[in-house]
């Protein structure tokens, strides 16, 4: 069986997930704009995508490529390609694909206003359109509060701002952002920032998949605590330290997915508390946590999510195959397997050298992924923003609930063993 994987970039991080649909047995053909794909065996053909094509001649471009190599159905894993994916899946006759879901999962203004209409728990915000109509709409907040680009993800150009100085520099900093991260922001509406309301408590993030319209819970992971004035992600700890609070993040999940009216998607919700200790979203996406989160959900929990997501993908519309979507899947454990930890290598200067080196010889060690290549500047924020020099993945036995704090160590302490070099940047 034939699948078309649309991934105009970052496909590269999303090896584990590739490696699924070959055990499936499918045949991938991939369309991107990565110039070296065309040298990748796991693909059966590569189509190369035009620069030029975005939003609806995009859709049509791929189900053209796709109806041509006699496949039915499409699926991604690259957050600025699920809308566009969606109306692919469309376009080759499919009833199921609910794009306008998937526009609303990459902007968050619109999902701020899609929880307000839905009743569900969000944090206060407005939405703006540059620098001065921020420090407008900056009267109706009380200090500190948060300025993020209304699209990109990992805390990419989010900042807590105390005074009305900090407010113009985060808007300028969002701005300068939407111009160079343009193909990221969604072209339908004006708003490139979004204020919003501080929530002072800790952060997780929920991913679970969504089959013929059923949410079903994957993982809930422990995220760093972030306090600001700049939240540059890292620590992503498998099991949920609270598990006794699942059952609030799964309401409002199946809210959210409710509301949507998705019926096959993979679906991530990103929560903080707020001061008194409530779940509110700070964002939602109709796909799952990027790059190794996904290993170590299957890890840990067992459930599958990448694979149930492509045999519900490929079942379309088929109501008896779509019912035989859990016969012989490994649902999700009980108690967890296995304590993980994702940590980012964040080192500053001109990388030099970047490779695992000598943390492979962990038995803890599970993976790490370059992010950036010798002669690259790394630098923190504010002056660069997710500039990291790659993902190391970590994994430990699980006895008890100290074996999470017990997992951060070791992924601390592989970080330091890296075989990454820098030297301060001319």
């Amino acid at each position: 069986m034939k699948i078309l994987l649309i991934m105009r970039n970052t496909y590269a991080w999303h090896r584990e997930h590739i490696e699924t649909l070959e055990r499936m047995g499918l045949e991938i053909h991939l369309a991107t704009r990565v110039a070296q794909a065309a040298d990748d065996g796991r693909f059966a053909n590569v189509v190369p995508i035009p620069e030029a094509l975005e939003g609806a001649e995009l859709a049509e471009f791929c189900a053209t490529a796709a109806r041509r190599l006699g496949i039915a159905s499409a699926i991604t894993f690259y957050d600025s390609d699920i809308a566009v994916t969606s109306r692919v899946n469309q376009l080759l006759g499919h009833a199921w694909p609910r794009p306008e879901a998937d526009l609303i999962s990459r902007d968050k203004q619109l999902q701020r206003s899609f929880l307000e209409r839905h009743g569900l728990p969000g944090p206060q915000f407005a939405g703006v359109t540059g620098v001065e109509a921020g420090l407008a709409a900056a009267e109706a907040f009380t200090y500190p509060f948060i300025v993020k680009p209304s699209a990109l993800a990992a805390s990419i150009g989010v900042s807590l701002v105390r005074d009305r100085a900090e407010l113009e520099r985060a808007l300028t900093d969002v701005a300068r952002l939407a111009e160079e991260w343009g193909g990221y922001f969604p072209s339908d509406g004006p708003e490139i920032a979004l204020l919003e309301e501080f929530l002072p408590g800790k952060e997780v993030t929920l991913d679970g998949v969504v089959l013929d319209g059923t949410f079903h819970l994957v993982g809930v992971t422990n995220k760093m605590q972030m306090p600001g004035p700049y939240f540059e992600e890292d620590f992503y700890t498998l099991p949920f330290r609270t598990p006794e609070e699942e059952p609030e993040l799964v309401a409002v999940a199946e809210g959210i997915v409710a509301g949507l009216g998705v019926r096959h998607c993979l679906f991530n919700a990103e929560f903080r508390q707020d001061s008194e200790g409530r779940y509110r979203v700070v964002e939602f996406a109709t796909r799952m946590s990027g790059g190794q989160n996904y290993r170590n959900l299957r890890e840990v929990h067992g459930i599958d999510a990448v694979r149930l997501y492509a045999k519900a993908v490929l079942a379309g519309d088929d109501a008896s195959a779509l019912g035989a979507l859990l016969d012989g899947e490994v649902l999700r454990a009980a108690a967890p397997r296995a304590a993980t930890c994702i940590k980012f290598a964040y080192r500053t200067g001109t990388l030099v050298r970047n490779n695992p080196g000598d943390a492979t010889h962990s038995p803890h060690f599970r993976s790490y992924i370059p992010a950036s290549k010798p002669g690259d500047r790394l630098r923190r924020a504010p002056e660069g923003w997710y500039e990291i020099a790659g993902s190391l993945a970590v994994a430990a036995p699980y006895r008890s609930a100290a074996d999470i704090d017990r997992v951060e160590r070791i992924a601390a302490d592989l970080d330091e063993r890296l075989d990454v070099v820098v030297v301060p940047a001319a």
